[in-house]
């Protein structure tokens, strides 16, 4: 899969409380509950955290690929905390968990790739709010995680 040529450029229509990017499937959208809105649909808050886990996965795969490593498995979770600011509103963090599994030879060059996808993830780099991101690896076929996190050092490595 190669890179289209810059710059790229995204569409997204907001009509009837549904974004709308042909020919995607449309997406229900509505404020969340703390807002007055409803949890049954997709709120802004919901899909900022949602583009930075997303973001981060598909950067991690690009590496991953390019690098040959095998990943069995790959789920995350991403949360995030809205606070009062002095302008209104502000997210003061979002922390994406990430589960992999890799065999267990490859568990830190798999750390290392995803420090380097967080480093270099689109959204991530566009907000302005700390991203965190926690790292759990277990060894292939295994249930058990061999627990790990991305220390500082790792993120700029």
């Amino acid at each position: 899969m190669s890179i289209a040529p810059f710059p790229h450029h995204y569409t997204v229509r907001l009509e009837d409380r549904r974004l709308v990017a042909p020919p995607r499937s449309p997406i229900a959208v509505d404020s969340p509950p703390q807002f007055g809105g409803t949890d049954r649909v997709w709120s802004p808050e919901d899909l900022l955290v949602a583009a930075a886990l997303e973001c981060l996965w598909t950067t991690f795969e690009a590496y991953a690929r390019h690098d040959k490593l095998e990943v069995e498995s790959w789920a995350g979770t991403g949360e995030a905390v809205l606070d009062k600011g002095a302008g209104g509103p502000v997210f003061t963090s979002i922390t994406l968990a990430v589960e992999l599994a890799v065999a267990p030879a490859d568990a830190e060059r798999a750390r290392k790739l995803l420090a380097k996808a967080e480093k270099n993830c689109i959204i991530s780099r566009a907000l302005n709010v700390p991203v965190t991101v926690t790292v759990e690896t277990r060894p292939a076929g295994a249930t058990t995680p061999a627990l790990g996190v991305l220390g500082e050092n790792d993120l700029y490595a």
